[in-house]
């Protein structure tokens, strides 16, 4: 789920309110053309459409080509992929839709998992082969950036102005934040995932039977927490007569992970890590890094003396994302701090194989401090590029309109289920992802006000629907349990925006639209840096205040050099 759970990790409850107020008026019209529009390399090296021959008057947004033209793309595949009876990457509805309406042939160019980091070790060696697919998504600024340097990627600007439909266009007006940092001096460089903001912020996520076989309450503080991992661990919560669980389930990167790390618990004594990227002002101006805190002892001695009880797995430290989600998946543990997203995965996978329910909670809070989370700032998250090569441009942002029409707006139900529901939408080589937080509300007040749904349409209707008919018990599907844990009025979407929001305990982190060379450089690094001495420390190969050695480190193996060149790009107001 971008990354990383990337796909899943990104895309998971990004569904469309704001779609569903602008109308599509995508034309379509007379003979279609089949040529597309001249490249030119500009001054940057970078190849654009400015200055191309103008496509034929008549080729509209939709229009189908007179002759076939072929689109490559990387598919980011994953192990929550679905597909429908007989399809694969290659042959399913989306290809099949495309080719019918736009006589656009697809071709996978490569496929790698994108849960591990299969995705991102195939792109970097294609991207080494010079032989990159016409459309591919990632979620990497410092690649982006070095595709843009080395002429790697198309400007897409003067195709996206004369492709787009309309109603693709106003994502233009309505999300300006993601499509700043989706261009360099102006020009549209890729099609943005506009950002949702609080997509990996942390919750505390619990099993429902294991509290209710121990008669017990979900914890309200860090204290509380371990009371309850220590009887996770130690009264058989799922009543199997097996020592067989274990309190808190931990990734063996605590930090620089998607699920199962140890933000949360940091979150509670007021760092806001989001994995590798949190920047973020101190009271006295200057520009912090979260990890390198000195209230992150607090949190690791509590870690700590959680692993020494057993009430981690003593295993953690092998335990990669993979292998965690096999723990959720055979009942192993009933407790992590986890994403926005966790209902979609991994905690459908219980959900899926003995109905249980795994829901948020807010994180549990530390005396003495004031909890806060972080989200990135909007001009970041995951891009949609085209290789420089590509003959056909043009036919991207039509399959783009493609989507719009199909998923976005349309009010065929079948429409929904066909092409969007259980991670149908993956199938496409680009489509749009929109802020869960833009319609949150409205999806809260809708549940208020007890109203059915049956006057709704669109993508509002089938969110809505998924909502209420799994409270009421009518619709247990996947996609259901999915979106319910997301947008119920307790859900993560709740929490965020009425417990994180109103206690001011949101941080937004500072790399933005630029970020310091010498972070690209060694962020890497510096992130290993992070796990490294984190670990260390909680299963004691080192002691509590090796913490201080390591922050030395840390600022002295680039650290200082980024928060430095932070300081002269973002100066505080």
């Amino acid at each position: 789920m971008k990354r990383t759970y990337g796909e899943t990790l990104k895309r998971l409850g990004c569904m469309t309110l704001a779609a569903l107020m602008v109308t599509a008026s995508a034309g379509c019209g007379g003979n279609p053309s089949s040529e597309p529009p001249a490249a030119s390399t500009d001054a940057g090296g970078a190849v654009s459409t400015e200055n191309s021959e103008a496509p034929a008057t008549e080729d509209g947004p939709l229009t189908p080509y007179a002759d076939p033209v072929k689109i490559s793309w990387g598919v980011q595949s994953s192990q929550v992929q679905v597909f429908m009876d007989g399809a694969t990457y290659d042959d399913n509805q989306w290809s099949k839709k495309i080719k019918d309406d736009l006589n656009i042939d697809l071709e996978v160019a490569f496929s790698a998992d994108i849960t591990t980091d299969a995705y991102k070790n195939k792109l970097n060696s294609i991207i080494a082969s010079g032989d990159l697919p016409d459309v591919f998504r990632w979620d990497d600024r410092t690649l982006y950036k070095q595709l843009y340097e080395n002429g790697d990627i198309m400007d897409i600007t003067d195709v996206f102005n004369k492709y787009a439909s309309d109603g693709v266009k106003e994502y233009q007006t309505k999300f300006p934040e993601s499509f700043e940092g989706a261009r360099f001096d102006g020009r549209l460089y890729a099609f943005p995932y506009m950002n949702d903001n609080f997509h990996q912020v942390p919750y505390l996520w619990i099993r429902d039977d294991w509290l209710a076989n121990l008669n017990a309450q979900p914890p309200t503080t860090v204290e509380e927490m371990i009371a309850l991992a220590r009887r996770f661990k130690n009264e058989d919560p799922d009543g199997n007569g097996i020592a067989d669980t274990y309190g808190l389930g931990v990734n063996k990167n605590v930090v620089i992970a998607d699920m199962g790390t140890l933000t949360g618990l940091l979150s509670a004594y007021g760092i806001p890590g989001r994995r590798n990227t949190a920047a973020f002002y101190r009271r006295d101006g200057k520009i912090t890094f979260a990890y390198i805190q000195p209230e992150a002892k607090e949190a690791l001695a509590v870690a700590r003396d959680m692993y020494a009880e057993g009430l981690l797995d003593t295993e953690f430290i092998v335990k990669d994302t993979s292998v965690l989600e096999q723990d959720v998946a055979s009942g192993k543990l009933g407790m992590m701090y986890h994403m926005n997203w966790g209902t979609w995965y991994p905690f459908n996978l219980t959900f899926e194989s003995e109905g249980v329910i795994t829901r948020p909670y807010p994180i549990p809070k530390a005396s003495g401090y004031d909890y806060k989370v972080a989200i990135e700032d909007s001009r970041t998250g995951d891009l949609f590029m085209v290789s420089a090569k590509c003959k056909n441009p043009e036919a991207i942002i039509k399959i783009l309109n493609l989507y719009y029409e199909t998923v976005e707006v349309s009010n065929n139900p079948d429409d929904f289920t066909t092409y969007w529901d259980n991670e149908q939408y993956r199938l496409c080589p680009i489509y749009v992802g929109i802020p869960t937080e833009l319609y949150a509300n409205d999806v809260f007040a809708l549940q208020d006000s007890g109203d059915s749904g049956e006057n709704l349409a669109g993508m509002l209707k089938n969110v809505y629907g998924f909502v209420i008919n799994f409270a009421n018990g009518t619709d247990t599907s996947p996609s259901a349990y999915g979106t319910w844990g997301m947008m119920f009025e307790n859900g993560s979407m709740g929490i965020a925006l009425k417990n994180y929001r109103k206690d001011n305990a949101v941080v937004t982190n500072i790399m933005a639209g630029e970020i310091p060379d010498i972070w690209m450089q060694n962020s890497g690094a510096l992130g290993t840096m992070v796990d490294t001495a984190y670990t260390d420390i909680i299963i004691g190969n080192k002691p509590l205040d090796y913490f201080d050695q390591f922050v030395s480190e840390w600022l002295t193996a680039g650290g200082q050099q980024t928060l430095d060149e932070l300081e002269k790009l973002y100066p505080a107001n």
